[in-house]
């Protein structure tokens, strides 16, 4: 690369780039030049005599440009970046495509108009990669460390970065925030899928065999709306047909099995095939994408069928306005619960200071509630303890001391508070919560929202399937039995493999940002986090090891089961008190079947029990209620299968 070219590449770099450094790319003792960015760079100096890389974003938490990085390593390159290109013209977004250097990779730009959140940025590449295969998505996955070489910069094996088109729509025409909301909403449209949450069960779930949840009961026959929508051809909007015959078939009380069987018909062709352009031809899903969008779509049906027993009719009319105010909610608390990490990081304050902030425990029931109302798509929740130490891996104990801060007002107002308690728990029904009233009140005209399971409306955009997502991933760490059982590796250790990310860099200084933890706590988690493969160390700074390793941490420590043994024993309590209260509303039933008369030997000439779902209670020497036996016996599975589910 001549020197003029050079300078006139560094001149265009000094006028895009959102810092004043770039990342220069390193040398060897030979001369040759690495494909490692790990050097800082003056823009304000003399170019670099390797190659650079500009930063995309301004800071750690937003982006200002988006570069879709294409390796001809990991696919077909040029290929998917006309798709791509193709597809940001069908959404009249300006673009640059960029031939990259001699190995035929290709970079697609995006300037923005303004910063974007770097959650939904990470949401989009994850996204983006199920559908170009080519996508090295790291840059797009931390604003702090991304960066990508631009428009005339050297490569490191000659060449360099050729622009294919006009600079203008990217330098020029800079593209709104909205954008990325619609590119994700075309890419979810075109096939792409995020993770289902797989959360505790609710009220009336059960799992089958396999892990697939139903809603517990006996089969019945489908009404007849629902049975007719099997067979006809779906409308343009296939996912919706598919959605509304799913959530017909969980209000059935049908399984996984059966919905499986169904996959040949007209109405799942969402299962079968996936658009390629907006409106227009389908392409065939491979094996693995057909399992994997029928899992998602019924474990979705299932939830909502849960949350929202339906009406005769089998709609819910107001769900998609309900909905947006859920999901507005859910979004300005973890807003507002993200720009103040010191406030969750106070686990070595005294407990007086805890009182009046709160702990990371604090900040995981938060993130549930957040979950459950996304989930439910309604602001009021109900929920327990129990189910909450199964969705965050604290203790019962914790979690409720997590419940009493979170719903402690500040001023005499009960809304200056996280969360409102919502009248008082009832029979088997656990207390009910709300989000606070300051996160609701605000006014969201836009449809935001991605509907798992809904009767009608236009498709959304899929900001509520990544609240779903990103507060999972959030709590999934937590749950494990690596961080959360006695003489494992800690809820420190387990705090910090959370925020780190397997294709993003992050330094000490960052996770301090991030998690309110001290320097010195987060080193000594690191230490341990690597002596078991969970964190890697690199010049840059810190990466998250495999997920699969957690199990082998685990049974290296000796904790495998742990939480599972848990969840049992609460399952168990849970099904106790289930089998209490139907013995209550037996007691106070008018008419009821007493004991049959006994002959002179004491047996009962016959038995009479008017208990449809449960046993009779055992009861002590007193006449009372014996809670200890009880326990025991459901410990040996004297309750029926479907009644403890049921309990469950």
């Amino acid at each position: 690369m001549s020197e003029p070219d050079r300078a006139s590449a560094w001149a265009a770099t000094r006028a895009l780039t959102p810092r004043d450094v770039v990342r220069a790319a390193s040398q060897d003792a030979s001369g040759e030049i690495l494909n490692d960015y790990s050097r800082d760079w003056s823009v304000n100096a003399l170019p670099p005599q390797t190659t650079w890389a500009m930063y995309l974003s301004a800071d750690s938490r937003t982006y200002n440009y988006l570069c879709f990085d294409l390796d001809s390593s990991r696919g077909n390159a040029p290929y998917d970046a006309g798709r791509l290109s193709l597809w940001l013209d069908e959404l009249n977004v300006p673009h640059l495509v960029c031939e990259s250097g001699p190995t035929g990779g290709r970079h697609v730009w995006i300037g923005l108009a303004a910063a974007v959140d770097a959650t939904a940025v990470r949401d989009l590449a994850l996204l983006a990669t199920q559908l170009l295969p080519s996508l090295d998505p790291t840059p797009l996955l931390n604003p702090a460390t991304g960066c990508v070489r631009p428009p005339g910069a050297p490569h490191r094996l000659g060449g360099v970065s050729v622009a294919l088109g006009p600079l203008a729509p990217f330098t020029t025409q800079p593209v709104p925030p909205e954008a990325v909301t619609d590119l994700a909403a075309f890419l979810v449209d075109a096939g792409a899928e995020l993770p289902t949450a797989k959360l505790a069960a609710l009220h009336g779930m059960a799992v089958d065999q396999d892990g697939h949840p139903y809603i517990a009961g006996p089969k019945r026959a489908l009404s007849p709306r629902v049975a007719a929508l099997i067979d006809e051809t779906p409308a343009a909007d296939a996912s919706y047909t598919l959605a509304s015959v799913l959530a017909g078939c969980a209000h059935s009380r049908w399984r996984y099995a059966d919905v499986l069987e169904l996959i040949d018909s007209p109405a799942f062709e969402h299962v079968r095939t996936m658009r390629t352009k907006r409106g227009q031809e389908r392409t065939p899903r491979t094996a693995t994408g057909r399992v994997r969008t029928l899992t998602n779509a019924w474990n979705n049906a299932v939830r909502y069928v849960a949350s929202h027993p339906l009406n005769g009719a089998g709609d819910d009319a107001d769900y998609l306005a309900r909905s947006n105010r859920a999901v507005a909610a859910v979004e300005r608390a973890q807003e507002r619960a993200d720009a103040m990490p010191g406030l969750w990081g106070a686990d070595r304050a005294s407990s007086a200071a805890r009182r009046h902030t709160g702990t990371h425990s604090t900040r995981a029931v938060l993130d549930a509630l957040c979950l459950y109302i996304a989930q439910s798509a309604q602001l009021t929740v109900e929920t327990d303890v129990r189910r909450l130490s199964a969705d965050t891996g604290y203790g019962r104990t914790t979690v409720h001391t997590a419940l009493q801060r979170l719903s402690q007002p500040v001023t005499d107002d009960p809304d200056s508070a996280w969360i409102v308690r919502v009248g008082d728990p009832e029979g088997p029904h656990g207390q009910r919560y709300r989000l606070s009233q300051k996160f609701s009140t605000e006014n969201h005209p836009h449809d935001r929202t991605q509907v798992p399971a809904r009767p009608a409306g236009p498709p959304p955009t899929p900001t509520r399937a990544y609240w779903l997502g990103h507060l999972h991933n959030r709590l999934r760490p937590l749950r494990h039995d690596t961080f959360a059982a006695p003489r494992s590796l800690g809820r420190t250790a387990g705090i910090i493999y959370a925020a780190l990310h397997p294709d993003a860099i992050a330094t000490v200084d960052e996770l301090r940002s991030t998690t309110g933890l001290d320097a010195q706590r987060i080193r000594k988690a690191l230490d341990r986090l690597s002596s078991h493969g969970l964190a890697h160390r690199g010049p840059a700074g810190w990466i998250r090891g495999d997920h699969d390793s957690l199990d082998q941490a685990a049974d290296a420590l000796d904790v495998a089961g742990y939480l599972e043994r848990r969840r049992a024993a609460y399952g168990n309590e849970r099904a106790r008190w289930e089998w209490w209260n139907a013995e209550l509303t037996w007691m106070r039933k008018p008419n009821k079947k007493r004991r049959g008369r006994r002959a002179t030997t004491g047996v009962a000439l016959f038995a009479q029990n008017d208990r449809p779902d449960y046993a009779r209670y055992p009861r002590g020497p007193d006449g009372r209620g014996d809670h200890k036996q009880a326990l025991q016996l459901v410990r040996a599975g004297i309750l029926s299968p479907a009644a403890t589910l049921d309990a469950a």
